[in-house]
């Protein structure tokens, strides 16, 4: 299914996209960026959180619902994106006019509430999403391409994060919240509920939403 498909490999760009691989990677550079000076004890700790928000996330799946989730996580990403950006520049930017102590620990809050956010949303929903959308024919070739597309991402933001970083500086974490912004508009619009349906349920779902998609999209279940 070519809407489902669509629908895979954007949840795996909201995911690879959204900038966490910058953040896992260069989080001491980032929070140096904003004055924090103990940056490597705080990554450590981004780290554990990661991995115990991702188990403690599970049971809340099939309570809140998958797209819930997503919808939720991807908000709470664009407000810490938007706080660490905003903190970066008053830390870095004299003309701002808000520089102050604050501006590292707001930074901190920052980065744990995006992983906070990552973990419970678009770290673990796309995975289990495209294992449910596809029909068992097609799920081996589309979960390929998914998987494919996950790659892609975690690969240009870790080959072009130095490049970027040179050329906006501060403006990067604001290019990364746009990014979400824009993966958070294509859950809304496009992201079918999975939670609890069989897979015929959810091919008929994505039947009738393809009715409001192009002709491309359409085309696959004529």
């Amino acid at each position: 299914l070519l809407l489902g498909l669509v629908i895979g490999v954007g949840l795996q760009g909201a995911q690879q996209l959204s900038g966490v691989v910058a953040v896992l990677n260069y989080a001491p550079d980032i929070l140096m960026d904003a004055g924090v000076a103990s940056a490597d004890v705080v990554t450590a700790i981004t780290g554990i959180l990661l991995i115990v928000m991702t188990f403690l996330s599970v049971p809340l799946m099939d309570r809140a619902g998958r797209r819930t989730l997503m919808l939720v996580g991807q908000l709470g990403m664009v407000v810490s994106f938007a706080l660490l950006a905003i903190s970066q520049s008053c830390h870095t930017l004299s003309g701002w006019g808000c520089r102050g102590s604050w501006s590292k620990y707001s930074s901190v809050v920052a980065i744990f509430t995006f992983i906070v956010s990552f973990a419970v949303g678009p770290g673990s929903i796309p995975w289990l999403i495209v294992g449910e959308i596809f029909t068992a024919e097609s799920r081996g070739k589309a979960s390929g391409i998914c998987v494919g597309a996950n790659w892609l991402g975690q690969l240009l933001v870790t080959l072009f994060y130095e490049q970027l970083k040179n050329s906006l500086d501060t403006r990067l974490f604001f290019m990364f919240t746009g990014i979400i912004v824009f993966f958070l508009s294509f859950t809304i619009l496009i992201v079918p509920e999975t939670k609890l349906k069989s897979v015929d349920d959810i091919k008929k779902d994505l039947q009738e939403q393809s009715r409001r998609c192009p002709p491309i999209v359409r085309f696959s279940y004529s």
